[in-house]
């Protein structure tokens, strides 16, 4: 009798095995999506296709918003206004701008200036992403600089999450953010001409995290040039210049 029970207790351990290996071949895999993506801005328009915003909440309004890459600097600065030739990042020219990728040209970048206000403004001109899935860990990324540092005028840029939703909703006047309230990244917060902190005058890296996010939702990043005192005629903003953007997703 002892036997016969041992022998069925055997028989009932491999059937259960049997089972959960059974079970654990005919389950799902685990899938898990990748939403990386970057943005290299060899065209403006091309970016506005893929989903890219752009909204000039400014005041008074000037002329230029966000627009193919170069520095125009303004002749209430000091300066004749003219094409400074700054090159992209990934630009093949001298000077430390570019890594010898010849499938990029001095232009492919996207900026804005102070212009984007008319006389004495209050600058707040937003660079909107597609929408997005973002989560707690992914990370942002992109290249920036000013046309020189020490500046001219001070610029500063800040990296905005909408928290909300995946709208594009960044308020009606300049000091307003809508539903892009979580900073993510604030460059030159002083408006500093130099030194520690400031605008930098060369293509410099910045990377922010997604913190607050703890399950995956839609959502959009902005890039807002938000300069008081700006404008042509202000005494801050020189204009800004954007490349080779990524959004990370971990």
């Amino acid at each position: 009798m002892k036997n016969i029970l041992t022998f069925l207790i055997g028989v009932m351990v491999i059937v259960v095995i049997t089972i959960i290996s059974c079970a654990k071949k005919d389950s799902p895999a685990i899938i898990t999506t990748d939403f990386s993506f970057s943005e290299e801005f060899d065209t403006v328009s091309k970016a506005v296709a893929k989903g890219w915003v752009i909204k000039n909440n400014t005041r008074p309004l000037g002329t230029v918003g966000w627009t193919q890459g170069f520095f125009y600097v303004s002749m209430y600065h000091g300066l004749v206004p003219k094409n400074l030739g700054t090159a992209a990042f990934n630009y093949p020219a001298a000077g430390g701008f570019g890594d010898n990728n010849p499938s990029y040209s001095g232009s492919d970048f996207i900026m804005t200036t102070s212009e984007c206000g008319f006389n004495i403004a209050y600058c707040s001109n937003w660079l909107i992403s597609p929408e997005v899935t973002v989560k707690d860990g992914d990370v942002v990324s992109f290249y920036t600089r000013t046309y020189a540092n020490p500046a001219i005028g001070a610029d500063r840029l800040e990296v905005r999450l909408n928290e909300a939703d995946n709208s594009t909703d960044v308020g009606k006047d300049a000091t307003g953010v809508g539903n892009f309230t979580k900073v993510l990244l604030d460059i030159n917060p002083g408006y500093l001409l130099q030194g520690a902190g400031s605008y930098p005058g060369v293509w410099t890296k910045y990377v922010a995290s997604i913190s607050g996010v703890p399950i995956a939702k839609k959502s959009r990043i902005a890039l807002r040039y938000f300069v008081p005192d700006g404008g042509p005629q202000g005494a801050n903003g020189l204009g800004v210049g954007i490349d080779k953007f990524q959004f990370i997703s971990r």
